[in-house]
C-alpha cells in the first residue's frame, strides 16, 4: 500500500543519516549535562515503565526522569505521564517534524537510556542525535556505535540490566 511504501522511504532516508552519523563518527563527548534521565523506549516491546522510574531512581535518585515512547501505531501514553512518537513523527525525508523530539535530543541529559533491542531507525536516530553525555543500551548491532555502555542482555531480564548498569557506571565514575 501507499503507507508501506512511505513508511519504507521515511525508514530508508533516516539509515542513511545513521550511516553518515556513524562514519563521522559523531560521538558526543558533552562535559555539561543537567542533572536528568531520559529513557528511549520502544512500547511495541516493553511497557513497563515503573521499572524504568526506578531504574533512573537508583542512578540518580532525584533528578528529573523523561521517557520517550516510540509505538508503531501512535497510541497514547498520557495515562503513564509518558510521552509518545511514532513513525509520523518524521517527515517523508527522515527530518524530525515533532518539537517533542526536536526538544528530547536537544536536552544534555545525564544519562541516556535506550531501552529496546529490536532495531529501529526511529529511536536508533533520536539516540545518535542525543546530547546526552553517557549512553547506555542494549547490545543489538547498528546503534551499538552511538552507546556508552551496552549490556548485553534481554529486555525482559529487567534486573539484570539494571544490576549491570549500576555495576559498570560505578567502575567508570559515574555514578558513586
Amino acid at each position: 500500500t501507499k503507507l508501506d511504501v512511505l513508511y519504507l522511504s521515511k525508514q530508508n532516508f533516516i539509515k542513511r543519516k545513521l550511516e553518515i552519523l556513524q562514519k563521522a563518527n559523531m560521538h558526543n563527548d558533552a562535559v555539561t549535562f543537567e542533572e536528568r534521565v531520559g529513557i528511549l523506549v520502544n512500547s511495541d516491546e516493553f511497557s513497563d515503565f515503573e521499572f524504568l522510574e526506578n531504574l533512573s531512581r537508583s542512578l540518580t535518585a532525584d533528578a528529573p526522569l523523561e521517557i520517550l515512547a516510540y509505538s508503531k501505531s501512535a497510541r497514547n501514553f498520557e495515562a503513564e505521564n509518558v510521552l509518545g512518537f511514532s513513525n509520523s513523527d518524521f517527515k517523508l525525508w527522515g527530518a524530525i517534524k515533532s518539537t517533542n523530539l526536536i526538544d528530547f535530543t536537544a536536552k544534555p541529559f545525564r544519562f541516556l537510556i535506550s531501552y529496546y533491542q529490536r532495531e529501529n531507525v526511529f529511536l536508533d536516530f533520536l539516540t545518535a542525535s542525543s546530547r546526552a553525555a553517557f549512553k547506555i543500551g542494549f547490545q543489538h548491532g547498528v546503534s551499538d556505535c552511538f552507546q556508552d555502555l551496552t549490556i548485553e542482555t534481554h529486555p525482559d531480564q529487567t534486573e539484570v540490566f539494571k544490576t549491570e548498569i549500576i555495576k559498570y557506571l560505578k567502575i567508570v565514575n559515574r555514578i558513586d
